[in-house]
């Protein structure tokens, strides 16, 4: 849903938010789209992947596809945290974003993962995606550090930028458990 509101262009991007499946399968099932689109790109949340111990196989994953999977650690909060602030780690704790936001802007004490919600997060931050941009550089994603971070700047950069209307993208979701 965020994808669809903040991009400017004509691009389609079409979720796959795939329910209770391992990281393994999502995985089958994003090399299984890659001949299916000019562009693909796997959204991770970083929190999930490291409360089931899978780190070590998303780290194989990225050796093959880094410019496909986008990460967030903790969580896609994160990426609306940096619309504020370029400090702040959280413990691969997505709750303890969710509770600085919430620091940050009245609207986030009543914030859900709803459809609604999502649109008011881009109408809410949109003014901000500058600084997002430049929050989200200057933390760079580490594996081995663990430290928050989000590289969704990269992917709203290129939906931004892509003009053309062939081009499909998905994301897919690591979906709560």
């Amino acid at each position: 849903v965020y994808l669809n509101l903040i991009k400017t262009s004509n691009v389609k991007v079409f979720p796959e938010i795939p329910k209770k499946k391992s990281l393994q399968d999502m995985y089958k099932l994003f090399k299984s789209k890659l001949n299916e689109a000019d562009n693909i790109y796997w959204v991770i949340d970083l929190d999930v992947v490291i409360k089931e111990n899978n780190l070590h196989i998303l780290k194989d994953y990225l050796e093959h596809y880094k410019d496909n999977i986008i990460i967030n650690n903790p969580c896609l909060e994160y990426w609306f945290y940096l619309h504020y602030k370029s400090s702040g780690n959280f413990n691969n704790r997505c709750d303890d974003v969710i509770n600085a936001l919430k620091k940050e802007d009245d609207f986030f004490r009543q914030y859900s993962k709803s459809v609604s919600d999502i649109e008011q997060v881009v109408e809410l931050l949109k003014s901000r995606l500058e600084t997002a941009y430049t929050n989200a550089q200057n933390r760079q994603c580490n594996l081995e550090e663990l430290l928050s971070c989000s590289q969704m700047d990269r992917l709203v950069k290129k939906l931004k930028r892509d003009k053309e209307t062939k081009k499909v993208k998905y994301e897919i979701r690591r979906s709560k458990k």
